[in-house]
């Protein structure tokens, strides 16, 4: 058993001196990563927070206190300690503020509850098929009033040459055409609010339309993805991800709906920093699905973390 344990030793310094050489990674950060693959849980994993973005409504302390709650899913079972905060830590941990969370505060601001669940999504996608209708019932009358201003306004402003054509209007022929240029003022404002109603359903038809596929997607619902209107924002809804790579590790957060789906969120991508797979388990932090759903520790979450840091 030494005699392997010195192997792994050899082994590990041995690609970690050649990853610096290929990488030029900073030496301490990859044998830090590869000493958790090799001696899983003997040292805390190191992180600090990189990024926060205060459009979220929770303060960095906030932050900070999530993370803590997430690292003591893991740590209490074991009664050990796993993760430890260092501003120079090999994790950078980040709260991206993007339109996934856009979304999620856009239906909030309407009064509309989002979770993972059939009976959320079957909510979300009535109200989404009655919005749009609604949409497209208001743009369609939005088109005919531009059209109908845009023939009007043309033919105004042929009056107005012609009339210019001929050295001027008279008093009456002048006072109506005054009449009617401030009468296109106020078409003109009714456009705009027109405009900007139909702007505000457009961002609250595209906010469902990133819920519903996300829920389908969490649900694993063998369904057809909506499209947004306009531009296209990107069809991924990861609440969180764990990178690692040749810049070093990150764990980056996009998306919660309160304090504890954040934790939640944060302890399952704290999983993957430990080198926790994703699990088929719907009920585990670590189901591969529904990310962000689960209370707490499984029994497969905790089979799964005592196999990896070889506890009994």
């Amino acid at each position: 058993m030494h005699l392997w344990r010195a192997v792994r030793i050899i082994v590990l310094l041995f690609i970690a001196g050649a990853l610096f050489s290929v990488y030029r990674i900073p030496l301490e950060n990859v044998f830090e990563r590869f000493s958790r693959s090799y001696f899983p849980c003997e040292r805390a994993v190191a992180y600090t927070i990189a990024g926060f973005d205060e459009r979220f409504g929770i303060t960095e302390p906030d932050f900070f206190s999530a993370i803590k709650e997430a690292e003591e899913m893991w740590e209490e079972p074991l009664g050990k300690e796993l993760f430890r905060h260092d501003p120079k830590g090999e994790i950078a941990v980040s709260l991206i503020y993007d339109y996934r969370q856009e979304a999620t505060v856009t239906l909030r601001s309407i009064g509309l509850a989002i979770d993972d669940t059939r009976a959320s999504h079957d909510a979300l996608k009535t109200k989404y098929e009655t919005f749009h209708a609604e949409y497209e019932t208001k743009k369609f009358a939005y088109e005919v009033f531009v059209a109908e201003f845009t023939q009007k306004q043309e033919e105004y402003n042929k009056e107005v040459s012609l009339v210019n054509a001929k050295g001027g209007a008279k008093r009456a022929e002048y006072d109506r055409l005054v009449a009617e240029q401030r009468l296109f003022a106020s078409e003109i404002e009714n456009l705009r609010r027109m405009e900007d109603s139909l702007n505000r359903m457009i961002n609250e038809l595209n906010a469902l339309v990133v819920v519903l596929n996300r829920q389908a997607a969490a649900l694993n619902l063998n369904v057809e993805q909506y499209n947004e209107i306009g531009e296209s924002r990107g069809r991924e809804f990861d609440e969180g991800v764990y990178r690692s790579g040749p810049d070093g590790e990150a764990i980056d957060i996009y998306q919660f709906d309160d304090r504890r789906k954040l934790v939640q969120v944060l302890a399952h991508e704290l999983g993957h920093a430990l080198g926790l797979p994703h699990l088929e388990d719907p009920d585990a932090i670590m189901y591969r699905l529904n990310e962000g759903g689960n209370e707490g520790l499984s029994s497969s979450d905790l089979d799964a973390l005592r196999t990896l840091c070889w506890v009994k």
